[in-house]
């Protein structure tokens, strides 16, 4: 089986790796590979063909470069035959078109959202009923699915790289992590509050809203937060490791008043952060609380109440012995939400969606 990888994200070199969602697609991409003949694509300001560690990464060219929804060229897809093409983020302009492009030429169709993406026709020409399967990663984003084709959605909770993030039970700082991209509804500015001037803070992560993070530094004047900008990959893992508890702060509505309703459709980095020992507390936001089991892994809070989350950051900062046990909890929880285990589910997907019968043309209107 030949399989597509869509990822529609753009970049000077092809590859956009700034938050969860594209480290999501881009793990799956490998950990399929023993299952099919994976393309990885995403866009670009040029054309190109690379191999990313033995995966083959397609760069297509954007006509419009929108970092997270570039409008792409579609002559690779109809000059490269596929058996089926699993595209990422509902609303996109890329979807769109792939709705389009898959109906016209009979080849299936998949969809994981992961949360992003920006202006398209999905909704707008209800073009979501031309996609025959959804593969959602929580039971939060698959009630996101419109309801009229909310029968062909399935979940498939995971993944983790359990071997880069291994077991580490040593001892730990009296620092809390937060890892995000630095934009206003992942609640960052609770943790700051939540912090008071007594609780180290680390942030670490890319800005995507200059705003924000103006607004963050100055609410943290006075106390012990830093902002890790930009951190490569070893460092993060350092932090994890590091770190007594690692917080996930997303919101439905963020502190300049907007709302948010798609937040937070996984949580990786509660994965991670757990597969290293390293306990969590994240709000009662999308799909986070699917992966944490309160009072055993971790905590789960209301949003925007910097008042439970300090009480919850005490507890684990305070005492060792509740961190350790919950970090150990945590580990074996996620050990059943490997890649290979969310691969070998995916595949199985792909075979099923590939052997039953094409749906039936619809009429686009509006």
């Amino acid at each position: 089986m030949k399989v597509a990888i869509v990822l529609p994200a753009y970049a000077a070199d092809g590859i956009n790796l700034l938050g969860g969602g594209e480290r999501y697609a881009l793990q799956l991409a490998r950990s399929l590979r023993r299952h099919a003949d994976i393309v990885l694509v995403t866009y670009g300001p040029r054309p190109a063909v690379r191999d990313l560690d033995g995966l083959r990464h397609v760069v297509l060219r954007a006509i419009a470069p929108s970092v997270e929804n570039p409008l792409p060229l579609t002559t690779f897809f109809r000059r490269e035959r596929f058996d089926l093409i699993h595209a990422f983020q509902l609303r996109s302009a890329s979807t769109s078109l792939l709705a389009l492009l898959c109906r016209a030429r009979r080849i299936p169709l998949v969809v994981t959202d992961v949360g992003g993406g920006g202006r398209s026709l999905i909704f707008r020409l209800r073009l979501y009923r031309l996609i025959p399967a959804f593969i959602c990663i929580s039971d939060f984003s698959r009630q996101l699915i419109p309801a009229e084709v909310r029968s062909r959605a399935t979940v498939v909770h995971g993944g983790i790289d359990l071997e880069r993030y291994s077991y580490h039970p040593g001892p730990r700082r009296r620092q809390a992590l937060l890892v995000a991209r630095i934009m206003p509804h992942k609640g960052i500015d609770t943790l700051v509050a939540a912090a008071g001037q007594d609780i180290d803070v680390v942030v670490a992560g890319q800005v995507a809203d200059a705003r924000y993070l103006e607004d963050l530094q100055a609410q943290a004047i006075g106390s012990r937060v830093s902002f890790l900008l930009g951190p490569p990959d070893e460092e993060l893992l350092q932090q994890y490791r590091d770190s007594g508890v690692t917080v996930s702060a997303s919101v439905y509505r963020d502190m300049y008043g907007r709302r948010w309703p798609q937040s937070e459709l996984l949580g990786l980095t509660l994965l991670e952060s757990m597969a290293v020992g390293t306990p969590v507390i994240c709000t009662r936001v999308g799909g986070m609380p699917e992966y944490v089991v309160d009072a055993v892994t971790g905590f789960i809070v209301p949003p925007n109440d910097p008042a439970a989350m300090r009480d919850r950051l005490l507890r684990l900062l305070d005492d060792a012995s509740l961190t350790s046990r919950m970090g150990d909890a945590g580990r074996q929880h996620v050990e059943a939400l490997s890649w290979p285990a969310v691969a070998d589910a995916v595949a199985a997907n792909y075979e099923r969606i590939v052997a039953g019968p094409y749906l039936a043309p619809a009429r686009i209107d509006r």
